[in-house]
């Protein structure tokens, strides 16, 4: 979710909360109105400042609810996670923007919750008034969601909402003691801040050393083989060797932008009539007019995908034709591919070439692309994810026998909710790679197996630790 978007949706909800509070306070001022000489003989009316707390409390309870309650269509598949840290895991070993966001917004969360509670009441002042009722109230939204069916019961997400709670917490308590007692008895209410400040700076700070990145491959949820019935039709290596680390053409978001231009003049369009739409990682550029078209670029490693809108026009269909013409086809957009690619038709009118790991000097080329001829005699539809990467350094490989006792203690990936193993057999193994966080193309072993009656292919990190 783009920057843009987490605004749009936290603006929508704040008018509705305004609307809601303001509705609230109407009425409560009708009833203050009416009942004061009755019913409200001898009650102290709030403060203005009280009033203005209750009033910020009850509409950020609604943003809350509007947010994590109404967010959804009805469509969405609810599930449980009860394994604290796995979405810290898989924030890790992805490394991406998304998923960092989603638990720094959910630990913001409640902050609000956690800042506003003192102010409201001096009961709350007390923290177990204020972390039990901030416990309650994450514990009721990843219930309800879960039973609703909009958004799964995750057992990081209330540690998440707690500490945002006990952070807001602090930050009130820590200006009041600020003032009542001064900086030595604020600081202790400013610690979870400032713990969370110094780990999340020293994770970021560690992975901005390290040379490679994360592989996704590796698993935020072990599998279960305790009762699987395993077997090998192989046999494993049990010395190691070496392989070549491998870089992808990573891009920044200047470069896209740069590339983006570049490939719209090519199709005749003005590059200032270029919409930007882009995510953290990912350009993401369309254009408008005749035909408009929509063009993605991933700054890991920079394949690119086109789509002509012109294609949904009266009369436009896919057509079968010969290699060379879609090769020609393919020219106008600067796309050059490898001879000796191998080409197969997919489907009417669609066509694939594969370069499986062609090693040319210190360059490697691997990957697929794919493109769809119209009856037009234009390519309208073309995924480029044929990528050339650049060799930088040797490394140590720990053998395939050390890769299958990971294997055999469940760290590999699979499907959510699918943890638990009832057969597994493996029939081969062989080296491949995989693109890591900061676009290094590493070494892993594929292990071609059947998974509870199913072929697939597990990937275990080749690398020696």
């Amino acid at each position: 979710m783009r920057l843009q978007e987490i605004l749009g949706l936290v603006r929508d909800n704040f008018y509705l909360a305004l609307f809601a509070v303001s509705a609230i306070a109407v009425l409560f001022a009708l009833l203050y109105l009416i009942g004061r000489k009755t019913f409200l003989k001898g009650w102290s009316p709030l403060s203005l400042g009280r009033l203005f707390v209750l009033a910020a409390f009850t509409g950020y309870l609604i943003m809350v609810a509007g947010v994590t309650l109404f967010n959804r269509g009805p469509g969405y598949q609810a599930g449980v996670d009860l394994s604290l840290f796995s979405t810290y895991r898989e924030a890790w070993h992805l490394f991406s923007v998304r998923h960092w966001q989603f638990i720094y917004l959910n630990i913001l969360m409640l902050v609000p919750f956690g800042a506003l509670l003192p102010l409201l009441h001096p009961r709350f002042r007390k923290a177990a008034w204020t972390i039990g009722l901030a416990a309650l109230l994450t514990l009721s939204i990843e219930t309800i969601q879960l039973i609703t069916g909009y958004g799964n019961f995750v057992a990081d997400d209330l540690f998440n909402n707690l500490l945002g709670a006990i952070i807001g917490y602090g930050l009130t308590m820590g200006f009041i003691r600020l003032k009542e007692k001064g900086v030595k008895r604020a600081l202790i209410f400013f610690s979870p801040l400032l713990t969370v400040v110094v780990l999340s700076a020293g994770l970021f700070g560690y992975y901005e050393m390290k040379e490679l990145g994360n592989l996704s491959i590796v698993p935020a949820h072990r599998a279960d083989l305790k009762q699987a019935a395993v077997s090998a039709d192989v046999d494993m290596n049990k010395t190691g060797g070496t392989a070549p680390v491998y870089s992808a053409p990573v891009l920044t978001k200047k470069t896209a932008d740069e590339f983006a231009r570049d490939f719209f003049k090519r199709l005749g369009k003005n590059p200032a009539e270029i919409e930007d739409l882009s995510y953290p990682e990912e350009g993401l550029y369309r254009v408008q007019g005749e035909p408009a078209y929509q063009l993605s670029v991933r700054f890991r490693d920079g394949n690119f995908s086109l789509t002509d809108f012109s294609q949904l026009d009266d009369g436009m269909e896919p057509m079968d034709t010969d290699e060379e013409t879609v090769r020609e086809s393919l020219s106008q957009f600067g796309v050059e591919i490898p001879r000796d690619a191998e080409f197969r038709q997919t489907g009417p009118g669609t066509y694939e070439w594969a370069v499986n790991q062609q090693e040319r000097g210190d360059r490697m080329t691997d990957g697929t692309l794919a493109a769809v001829y119209y009856n037009d005699g234009t390519v309208k539809e073309l995924d480029n994810r044929l990528i050339t990467y650049r060799k930088v350094k040797e490394v140590g490989l720990k053998s395939e026998h050390s890769a299958y006792q990971e294997l055999l203690k469940g760290k590999f990936l699979t499907l959510p909710g699918n943890q638990k193993i009832g057969t597994l057999q493996v029939h081969d193994v062989k080296l491949t790679y995989s693109l890591d966080s900061k676009g290094y193309y590493q070494p892993v072993y594929a292990f071609r197996c059947t998974l509870d009656g199913e072929d697939t292919t597990l990937l275990i990190p080749a690398m020696a630790q």
